[in-house]
């Protein structure tokens, strides 16, 4: 399984590859295509090695965040696995965003989307999925689900969540959402 990790935190982005290597017997062979800084790298990297099978990516990145380049990638590579991780809370955050109400919401970040998957940037307006999240008040894990995300895991990564990614991946589970917090 071709993967590629993505934070702007060196040392969780080295702490990704080794739960990645420590897996190997359990799950075969991770093979780490390599790993981003930030969204605009993580795109360069996925098409420098597509296909790419899965992606584990921090949500807030500096240049382009995680949700803006998984809306953008999974417009290309539509089967590829997508985990979102983040340091906010997951659990119940959203609770009627998908009401009749926030169609209007949704229309927008549709918008906002087909600019990212056209590489475009218009001014004055919203070029960023994780910003129309926030100043449309809709709950990031309800837009990343949307938008076709596989999973949402909440920081700090581990090899133990890493496991539990790779099993619920193999179950066939519709959306892997781990909201704990592992020591090592």
């Amino acid at each position: 399984m071709k993967v590629i990790f993505a934070d702007d935190d060196a040392a969780m982005r080295e702490r990704m590859v080794s739960a990645a290597e420590g897996l190997k017997s359990e799950f075969g062979v991770l093979d780490v295509c390599g790993v981003a800084e930030d969204g605009e790298r993580l795109i360069q990297l996925v098409e420098e090695n597509a296909p790419v099978d899965m992606i584990i990516s921090d949500m807030r990145m500096p240049n382009m965040d995680g949700l803006s380049a998984m809306v953008y990638l999974l417009a290309k590579y539509k089967a590829m696995h997508v985990i979102l991780l983040t340091s906010e809370s997951i659990v119940g955050s959203d609770e009627g965003d998908d009401t009749a109400e926030n169609e209007e919401k949704y229309a927008m970040l549709n918008q906002i989307a087909l600019r990212l998957i056209n590489k475009e940037t218009a001014p004055d307006k919203i070029n960023s999925m994780l910003e129309g999240c926030e100043k449309l008040g809709l709950s990031t894990k309800t837009v990343a689900k949307h938008f076709g995300a596989r999973g949402f895991v909440r920081k700090p990564f581990s090899a133990k969540k890493l496991t539990v990614i790779m099993k619920q991946l193999k179950a066939k589970t519709p959306f892997i959402e781990i909201d704990i917090i592992t020591r090592g």
